[in-house]
């Protein structure tokens, strides 16, 4: 397995009205929501394509001109992303 360097970014609403904090670390990502920037949720992701995609997407500049709050969303539904227990 290729263990890549975390990344992590913070949103503006302009760029993101959903999330405002993004970490990616591996199989784990952390998001804290524009709604309540100070609470910060962790998911786990089995599937590397969707991580190696969701990594792609949070370091382009413009987000490649995706919604991210759709892309966790979506990405939970069909969980490629689980959100892990308190």
């Amino acid at each position: 397995m290729i263990v890549n360097a975390p990344i992590a970014r913070l949103l503006t609403a302009e760029q993101s009205s959903a999330v405002a904090f993004i970490k990616i670390e591996d199989a784990v990502v952390t998001i804290a929501y524009q709604s309540n920037p100070t609470r910060m949720y962790e998911f786990t992701s089995e599937s590397q394509t969707f991580v190696s995609q969701l990594t792609q997407i949070v370091e382009a500049e413009d987000l490649m001109g995706m919604s991210l709050g759709g892309v966790i969303a979506d990405a939970r539904r069909v969980n490629d992303l689980v959100q892990t227990e308190e």
